[in-house]
C-alpha cells in the first residue's frame, strides 16, 4: 500500500494543456499535495498555479525524465496527451491512469475492436485505404457517413462528410495521409454520458447520468438529472461499468452514448480522463470529478456521488464575453468559470457557466431567454 497511497505533502505531477490541467492542479493543492506541472508554455494557467513548473516540450526527454523523477505519481489531463510521452514517463514514476486505455481511444480501429470485445452497439464502419474502398463500402454503410483518419489527432481538417456519391471524389487527397475509417452517422435523439471512477483494486463508483448537447464533438450544454428511461439508464450503467472490468486504469473516465428514437443505444466514445460533461457535478453533486479522480489516484476511498441540486453547464466563447458581463450582475444562480487559456480566437471556448435551480427545464429556458446562445449554436454536429 505504501507505494500506491499519496499523502498530504507528497508530490504529484500534472501534464497537459487543457482547462482540465489547471483544475487538477487546484484540486491537488487543495488536498494538501505538492504539485508540479509540465508544459511548453510557462505562462499557462496550470504551470502558473502549480507549486513548481517544468517548462519543456514532449520531445525533451531529459526534462520529462527529471520531472517524472521529481513526482511520486503523474496524471494526464485529457485524451489528447501523447501515449509515447505517457509510456516514457512511466519508466521513472507511477502513472496510475496507464497508457492502455489512452492508446486504444486515440486509434479508431483499436477503439472499435475494444467496443466489439465488449459486445456493444457502435456505428457501422469500414476500414478505408483507397478511394475504391470508399465506393465499395458506402453501399453497406449508407448515406450520410463520415470519413475519418484512424488517428484522432489527425482529424482536424481531414474529415469528410459524405452526403451523396458525388462527394466521394473529394476524398482522394485526404487518403494520402494514411488509413481512414468510413463510419455511418447515427440519427440519434439524445446524448448521454456516464463518468466512472475506478480505483487500483478495480472498485468503481458511477456518477449520475448526464444528458448533453454537443457541437463539433465538444460538450455545449450538459445537465443533471438526465431525462432517461429507467431501463435505458440501467443499460448505460451496465456498459459503463463493464468498461472498467476490461481496462488497467485508475481515475475517472467517461463513456458517451447515443440513444435513437427507437430506443437503440450506441456507444459513442470513451474518454480516459476528466470530462467537460463532468463539470456539472461541481455545483450539482456531493463530489466533483476532479476530486474523485484524485481520490482514486491517491489511494483514498472513492466517494459516493449524489445529486444535491439540478444543474446545467453551458460553454461560452471569447466572442460572448461582453454578454457575460451583463449576466454577471443579474443572475444569482449563475456560477462563472473562466479557463484562462492563452492566445484564444473569438470562436474558442473561454469558459462555462454552471447554473443551479429547481428544474432542468427552468434553467434551460433561462439560458435561452438571454439570447446569448443562438439556435444554430445548439445544432448537433457530426461526432466521434
Amino acid at each position: 500500500m505504501a507505494n500506491t497511497v499519496l499523502y498530504p505533502g507528497d508530490t504529484i505531477g500534472v501534464i497537459g494543456n487543457s482547462a482540465n490541467a489547471a483544475m487538477l492542479v487546484t484540486t491537488a493543492r487543495k488536498m494538501g499535495l505538492h504539485v508540479g506541472a509540465y508544459g511548453a508554455d510557462e505562462t499557462s494557467e496550470a504551470l502558473q498555479l502549480a507549486d513548481f513548473k517544468a517548462v519543456g516540450t514532449t520531445k525533451d526527454k531529459d526534462k520529462l525524465q527529471h520531472f517524472a523523477e521529481s513526482c511520486a505519481a503523474v496524471v494526464y489531463d485529457s485524451d489528447h496527451v501523447s501515449t509515447d510521452v505517457v509510456k516514457f514517463l512511466a519508466q521513472f514514476t507511477r502513472i496510475p491512469q496507464g497508457s492502455d486505455l489512452l492508446e486504444m481511444m486515440q486509434d479508431r480501429l483499436l477503439e472499435r475492436a475494444f467496443f466489439e470485445q465488449l459486445n456493444v452497439n457502435i456505428a457501422p464502419y469500414a476500414t478505408i485505404i483507397s478511394l475504391d474502398d470508399v465506393y465499395q463500402s458506402v453501399n453497406s454503410i449508407g448515406y450520410q457517413c463520415v470519413l475519418k483518419p484512424i488517428q484522432k489527432e489527425w482529424s482536424r481538417g481531414r474529415e469528410l462528410v459524405i452526403h451523396t456519391q458525388t462527394d466521394i471524389a473529394k476524398a482522394a487527397g485526404l487518403l494520402d495521409w494514411g488509413t481512414y475509417i468510413l463510419e455511418s452517422q447515427i440519427a440519434y435523439d439524445k446524448e448521454y454520458s456516464l463518468i466512472v471512477a475506478r480505483d487500483a483494486t478495480g472498485a468503481q463508483q458511477l456518477f449520475p447520468i448526464t444528458e448533453a448537447q454537443t457541437i463539433d464533438d465538444r460538450p455545449f450544454k450538459t445537465w443533471v438529472p438526465a431525462n432517461v428511461d429507467q431501463a435505458v439508464a440501467g443499460e448505460l450503467q451496465r456498459i459503463a461499468g463493464e468498461v472498467g472490468k476490461h481496462v488497467n486504469y485508475v481515475g475517472v473516465y467517461e463513456v458517451s452514448f447515443y440513444l435513437t428514437k427507437s430506443g437503440a443505444i450506441y456507444v459513442k466514445k470513451i474518454t480516459p480522463a476528466p470530462s467537460e460533461n463532468g463539470y456539472v457535478f461541481a455545483v450539482a453533486a456531493t463530489v466533483d470529478e476532479f476530486d474523485q479522480h484524485l481520490r482514486a489516484i491517491c489511494g483514498l476511498p472513492l466517494a459516493t456521488p449524489q445529486i444535491l441540486t439540478p444543474a446545467v453547464t453551458v460553454a461560452f466563447k471569447v466572442s460572448q464575453q461582453p454578454a457575460m458581463r451583463t449576466q454577471w450582475q443579474i443572475k444569482p444562480n449563475w456560477h462563472f468559470n473562466f479557463y484562462h487559456l492563452r492566445n484564444q480566437r473569438p470562436d474558442d471556448i473561454m469558459g462555462h457557466i454552471a447554473v443551479e435551480g429547481e428544474s432542468v427545464k427552468t434553467m434551460l429556458d433561462q439560458l435561452d431567454d438571454t439570447g446569448i446562445w443562438s439556435s444554430h449554436d445548439a445544432d448537433d454536429e457530426p461526432a466521434d
